[in-house]
């Protein structure tokens, strides 16, 4: 009997070690789950914080002549600038939208990328006296096989605006819906426009514009490997670093856009 008794004590003995046990992994994992609640929370917060958003807008002629959509009025443009001057926006360059876009300068949340399809002369007769006025530049995607000829700027013109700030960049040598041509004839388009601005302007490329904004996961790759970083597209929205960078979005700015609505694409963050 007295040892029977003595088994017993001995079981109730180890119960409060194993309460004990049981106390300290449930603290364990109450503490676990609130580390991964607070570090997922800081991750969604910090994702957040670091995401960088920009206006990017496209224009392409800026010409009394008002033949289509695409062409803005030079009372229209510079009303527009005089907005974005008033807003206190700042024109950055190629190299500050990548530092931007890295992370390597704060996002003020006032600074705007300016760019030009296809190179016509009236971006630098119309637009650029314009943007000079209140210290904006530009960047000009421009369609190297077509410079010097009819109302597209001649390379002295863009070197002109390159000395003033300006990036000159591609548009393709020809301006063809890409994701048609072989991948012998895209890497031409893309590679050979490149390597024409650098031997006309000496300046490094390594930015572009898709014609029509159009593109393959082949052209995309292509860019890639002719040693493009950015490349723009037409899709309609804010550009962010969470964008592929090789299809990047732009604010389509079009003649048919009243104050109004430039204002409201510069508001809306989509």
């Amino acid at each position: 009997m007295m040892k029977s008794i003595s088994s017993k004590q001995r079981g109730l003995r180890k119960w409060p070690a194993i309460l004990m046990v049981v106390i300290a992994l449930i603290i364990i994992l109450l503490i676990s789950a609130n580390n991964l609640f607070f570090y997922q929370t800081r991750s969604a917060a910090d994702s957040q914080r670091s995401q960088v958003k920009v206006p990017v807008l496209s224009y392409h002629s800026v010409n009394s002549k008002a033949t289509n959509k695409y062409v803005v009025t030079p009372e229209q443009f510079h009303e527009q600038m005089t907005v974005l001057h008033d807003l206190g926006y700042k024109s950055i360059n190629l190299r500050q939208f990548d530092a931007l876009m890295k992370g390597e300068i704060e996002n003020t949340g006032k600074l705007i990328l300016i760019t030009f399809d296809d190179g016509y002369a009236d971006n630098y007769t119309q637009a650029f006296p314009i943007m000079k006025k209140y210290r904006f530049t530009a960047t000009l995607f421009v369609i190297t096989n077509w410079m010097e000829s009819g109302s597209y700027a001649t390379w002295n013109q863009l070197g002109e605006l390159q000395k003033n700030g300006w990036d000159i960049m591609p548009h393709t040598r020809s301006h063809p819906d890409l994701p048609l041509l072989s991948r012998k004839d895209q890497t031409d388009e893309m590679s050979g426009s490149k390597q024409a601005i650098e031997n006309h302007l000496h300046r490094k490329v390594n930015a572009m514009a898709y014609p029509y904004g159009l593109r393959s996961g082949k052209t995309v790759r292509i860019a890639k490997k002719c040693g493009y970083e950015y490349a723009f597209t037409f899709e309609d929205g804010w550009t962010s670093s969470d964008q592929n960078p090789l299809l990047l979005k732009r604010l389509l700015i079009f003649g048919t856009d009243d104050l109004s609505t430039f204002r409201m694409k510069l508001q809306n963050h989509s």
